[in-house]
């Protein structure tokens, strides 16, 4: 686990709070194009995540940038930083602290703070620890605070989780529950880069060696100012109906055992207007659900039978055709 911190100077109040959220996301979406090359439309998905105040996880296979793409994230969004590994011997006092006896005088006891204590924590290859330790995070996700022997501590604002998972390797893992899943707003896949894209990382132009030329570009003031700001963009009430339709229908399809709960909505809504502030409007559109429901709400089935992530969204993807979508 490591800890750096940046700092950014942020700019000066503005009377267009969604003009300077837009403006902050596509700060953040050029920083990670440098490192992540050909990848532009998972960036912008993962921008929207951040600034729709979501956690995001990454899952796909080995050597894709899914570690790259987080620390390039947090090192763009400025203030503290820190790196969970997850391994079987992680406990639950490791990632969100423990109560340990005061290196002063007398017998005092003092809560010290674990690593999810940061702006941005990046929880790498997590379904490697015990349930027992991700059921540490449900409330330092949901809540933003941790609880520890009847005190409640919160964590700084803006937090932002970025975990990344390796769906293929099956021996020393621990599929994530429904809870721990239900808590990230967005999942991504990458997917491998394509031809013209890995021949530019391969001479240079991206990857890793870039990650040491990443600069913030905003800072935990204006990113807080920015997530407060997408929560303001109008969804109209029929937007809102098409989501709940949308729900409905994970709930209510014969090859789903567990639909996608009200906090999945939710997030979905989050996300859609923070794809609206990207794309420079006040409004959502049916579309912006249209563009970000896979991600926001796949993860969250339990398939009748198996339970794996392309199943997921092409069943998401099957609804979209089929769920009634709302005109202007």
């Amino acid at each position: 686990m490591d800890e750096t911190l940046t700092t950014f100077a942020p700019s000066a109040p503005t009377a267009d709070p969604l003009g300077a959220a837009g403006a902050v996301g596509r700060r953040l979406a050029t920083a990670v194009a440098s490192t992540v090359v050909g990848k532009d439309a998972a960036i912008t998905q993962a921008v929207a995540c951040v600034l729709a105040g979501g956690h995001l996880l990454l899952e796909d296979v080995p050597g894709v940038g899914k570690t790259l793409l987080a620390q390039t994230l947090a090192a763009a969004a400025g203030g503290s930083f820190r790196r969970i590994q997850g391994t079987p011997d992680l406990l639950p006092g490791d990632v969100v602290g423990a109560v340990v006896p005061d290196e002063g005088e007398g017998w005092r006891l003092r809560f010290r703070e674990g690593p999810v204590f940061a702006n941005v924590v990046l929880f790498d290859e997590i379904n490697r620890t015990s349930p027992r330790t991700q059921a540490a995070l449900l409330e330092a996700a949901e809540e933003r605070q941790v609880s520890i022997d009847g005190h409640t501590h919160p964590l700084p604002e803006p937090f932002v989780l970025l975990a990344t998972q390796n769906p293929v390797e099956l021996a020393g893992t621990f599929p994530l529950g429904e809870g721990t899943l239900d808590r990230f707003a967005f999942s991504l896949s990458l997917g491998r880069a394509d031809a013209v894209a890995e021949r530019a990382v391969l001479l240079g132009d991206g990857g890793r060696p870039r990650l040491g030329d990443v600069r913030a570009v905003t800072g935990p003031g204006e990113l807080a100012e920015a997530q407060r700001a997408v929560r303001s963009v109008h969804v109209a009430a029929a937007v809102a109906d098409y989501v709940v339709r949308l729900l409905d229908a994970t709930r209510t399809h014969p090859r789903v055992r567990l639909g996608v709960s009200t906090r999945g909505g939710v997030a979905l809504v989050r996300l859609a207007q923070a794809r609206a502030v990207l794309d420079g409007r006040d409004f959502v559109t049916p579309a912006d659900v249209q563009a970000l429901a896979g991600g926001a709400l796949a993860h969250r089935l339990v398939l009748a039978q198996g339970r794996g992530l392309d199943e997921a969204r092409a069943l998401v993807g099957e609804l979209l055709t089929t769920v009634a979508v709302p005109r202007a």
